[in-house]
């Protein structure tokens, strides 16, 4: 069997946290995953969440 390559699969306690209302900051050190990782499995399961209010954590389109 060959190694994993990158993070592992999301779990469905991972999903649930998703859930709980938390920041997405709070989450992503929860569950030791970068917060882009975490917003991105969010768009995945259609959760909105709200915009971090710390500029390290926001997205920004290329060239801006």
């Amino acid at each position: 069997m060959s190694p994993m390559v990158g993070n592992p699969p999301w779990a469905p306690e991972e999903d649930e946290r998703a859930l709980s209302g938390a920041s997405v900051a709070e989450m992503a050190k929860q569950m030791k995953r970068s917060a882009e990782a975490v917003r991105s499995r969010a768009y995945r399961l259609k959760i909105v969440v709200a915009n971090s209010r710390n500029k390290r954590l926001r997205l920004k389109a290329k060239g801006k």
